[in-house]
């Protein structure tokens, strides 16, 4: 009896050792497998840090107050500029001119639709540009990344990109025009436009209008709402303001993924960039009476690798007379445009082509 308890106390441990090795090995795999992944994510984080949030410089300047105690920044503000939205590569590692550098670079790069051919016949000349280019020393308006450029596009934003680009190259209808060509909305964050830059602020208690001579108008509330739900869209998506001191700080998010045109007089966005995704931070810091430094952040993962920020400065100008911007009175533009894409590609099919 006694040896054969002995067997079978010898044939489990003999059972039970595999069953142990093979625990052993589970465990120790799983300890190897964690200690990759970490040390997978801990190689990625030093090769490419986070980037960190850009803070606009403060101002000492204390704006006057309104009657019921906010900053007083109410008047007609323009924002014309020389600068390039992204640094050109002949000032590459050069953040900021002298004042002698700026005034060579304004007299060469001023635009100037009299002698600028480059794009057809164009629309206008230059007796229609009202223009008074601001004095920044910046050589870029993006001043973060510290490089003055665009971030780098993510693989699906580029993809995406390509393909809005292509489409905007057909205009089958009315509805191929983006929102600027068919007068609903320039963009937000606006740039530097050739002409009806003028912008209007006006405030009462809790609120700030802002209105753009060129078709927009941004009613901005500073009771601390929140943002309205993510199914409703807006071409200059919902504003949500506060101030810091002097200066009024904006918090913008559901934009429509319908505002993608870009690239155009005003835009800050490159074509092809739908903003469904994006949350804006505008910082509006007035540094004297009659001057704002304006800042504006666009954060988007799913477009841009970081967030970027652009710095545009504003100047009160009070002579600027605001008219009512009438953009499709006596309009033919658009259907003349959609009439000569047809003849194009009549003329196209009877010669046997594919128009590209």
């Amino acid at each position: 009896m006694r040896l054969t308890l002995a067997f079978l106390k010898e044939q489990q441990n003999q059972q039970e050792k595999p069953m142990m090795s093979h625990r052993g090995f589970v465990l120790v795999a799983m300890l190897a497998l964690v200690t990759a992944v970490w040390l997978a994510v801990a190689l990625v984080g030093a090769q490419a840090p986070a980037a960190t949030p850009y803070t606009p410089p403060t101002s000492a300047y204390n704006a006057p107050r309104t009657p019921w105690g906010d900053p007083d920044l109410m008047g007609v503000w323009d924002y014309q500029s020389v600068i390039h939205m992204q640094r050109p590569d002949d000032l590459a590692g050069k953040a900021r001119f002298t004042d002698a550098e700026y005034e060579a670079w304004a007299k060469a790069n001023a635009p100037n639709r009299d002698t600028d051919t480059s794009q057809g016949v164009g629309a206008y000349n230059e007796f229609w540009n009202a223009r008074n280019f601001l004095k920044n020393y910046n050589t870029s308006l993006i001043v973060d990344p510290p490089d003055g450029r665009y971030p780098a596009l993510t693989p699906e934003a580029e993809k995406r990109r390509k393909e809005i680009v292509a489409k905007a190259r057909e205009v089958a209808s009315w509805e191929d025009y983006h929102a600027l060509e068919r007068c609903i909305a320039s963009q937000t964050p606006n740039a530097p436009q050739a002409y009806n830059s003028g912008t209007y602020i006006m405030q009462s208690p809790g609120w700030v209008l802002i209105v753009r001579e060129r078709l927009d108008t941004r009613l901005i509330p500073l009771d601390g709402r929140p943002h309205i739900g993510q199914n409703i869209r807006h071409w200059n998506g919902d504003p949500i303001g506060h101030w810091e001191g002097s200066t009024l700080v904006v918090d913008s998010t559901n934009f429509t993924d319908k505002q993608r045109g870009g690239g155009g007089s005003g835009a800050s966005v490159p074509l092809g960039i739908p903003f469904g995704n994006f949350h804006l931070t505008e910082h509006f810091v007035p540094v004297s009476h009659n001057r704002i430094e304006y800042y504006a952040t666009i954060d988007d993962p799913t477009t841009w690798t970081r967030p970027w920020t652009f710095n545009l400065p504003w100047e009160r100008d009070d002579d600027y007379r605001i008219f009512e911007y009438a953009c499709h009175e006596g309009n033919l533009a658009l259907a003349n445009s959609l009439r000569g894409e047809r003849v194009q590609e009549a003329e196209a099919a009877r010669k046997g082509q594919v128009r590209k």
